[in-house]
């Protein structure tokens, strides 16, 4: 899969087969409408294409209410790719686009980017300024340019439309067991691993870091967390927060991994939260911190030993 930037245009002029929405999570819908686009590529012996937007336009349009995301911007990546798409177009979402046009729109990031033979969008795709275009104003522009416009149809679970808000909310909720029924797999955060402040270290509990660069669905807390590592499986206590006892502002993923030793800085981790121990607390001193981390390790070890017995 290769990935284009705003600037860059696709490898060659082969007839491409697209499709152009936020995908936040990445579920059953999405996927529905992705496998569309790649079989009948593959079929039709064309090229599978997907644009997209980083940030999420819900951030700049309504900065004051920022949006909760499912996936990090690289874990997308990562399972656009699982997905067999040929390129992903990421076009960075700024203020100026959100006055465009739809017709201008429509022109910069699909007509005039693409040999565009089809392109296929979810029933809720709305573009331009104001959000006015829509799948007939889609319509009435193929015409003149000569493509097909396909909408795709919502998919239902439990006489549920599958939606990012319905899994935001899921997640809100840690409903563990109901999340796969609607997002297709477990709920996880995956990202590379980062050099943190060596704090966890100093204390006894070396962390993994992960910065998702994103405000994040879940909230902030301690979670007891299945980890995902070079495709083996461990399990220890994640911290999802900003450091409040530090000053920190952003978010930052930490996770103790059980009985684990190794340089895995640079290293791909997906961490699957489990259980909520504990809300982000601030502490009034680092003994305080360690003596919480030992009581939040003696929970985690019970909630496993059940779980895995």
């Amino acid at each position: 899969m290769r990935i284009f930037n705003y600037q860059e245009k696709t490898a060659s002029n082969s007839s491409s087969i697209v499709t152009i929405g936020n995908f936040d999570g990445i579920h059953l819908g999405h996927r529905g409408l992705i496998d569309n686009v790649v079989n009948e590529a593959k079929y039709k012996g064309f090229r599978s294409a997907l644009v997209t937007f980083e940030p999420h336009p819900q951030e700049i349009i309504n900065p004051e209410k920022p949006i909760s995301r499912i996936c990090t911007p690289l874990h997308q990546l990562h399972l656009f790719e699982k997905l067999g798409l040929d390129e992903v177009h990421v076009i960075p979402f700024t203020k100026e686009l959100s006055r465009m046009s739809p017709k201008e729109f429509a022109l910069k990031f699909l007509i005039k980017r693409f040999n565009l033979i089809k392109l296929i969008v979810g029933y809720d795709f709305r573009f331009g300024k104001l959000r006015s275009g829509n799948f007939n104003f889609l319509e009435n522009l193929s015409i003149d340019y000569n493509f097909i416009v396909e909408e795709f149809a919502p998919i239902k679970k439990n006489d549920q439309i599958i939606s990012s808000t319905l899994i935001r909310g899921l997640i809100k909720d840690l409903n563990i067991k109901k999340i796969p029924t609607y997002l297709g797999r477990e709920f996880s955060i995956f990202g590379k691993v980062v050099y943190g402040e060596k704090r966890g270290q100093k204390l006894g509990f070396p962390t993994a870091n992960i910065s998702p660069g994103i405000q994040l669905a879940i909230e902030n807390g301690v979670y007891v967390s299945k980890i995902k590592l070079a495709e083996k499986i461990h399990y220890g206590v994640t911290n999802i927060g900003k450091k409040p006892t530090f000053g920190k502002n952003s978010v930052n993923i930490e996770t103790w991994i059980f009985e684990f030793e190794g340089d895995i800085y640079g290293e791909n981790l997906e961490v699957f939260p489990l259980y909520k121990i504990r809300s982000e607390k601030k502490f009034s001193n680092l003994k305080e911190l360690q003596i919480q981390i030992d009581l939040d390790t003696q929970t985690a070890r019970k909630y496993l030993k059940k779980l895995l017995d």
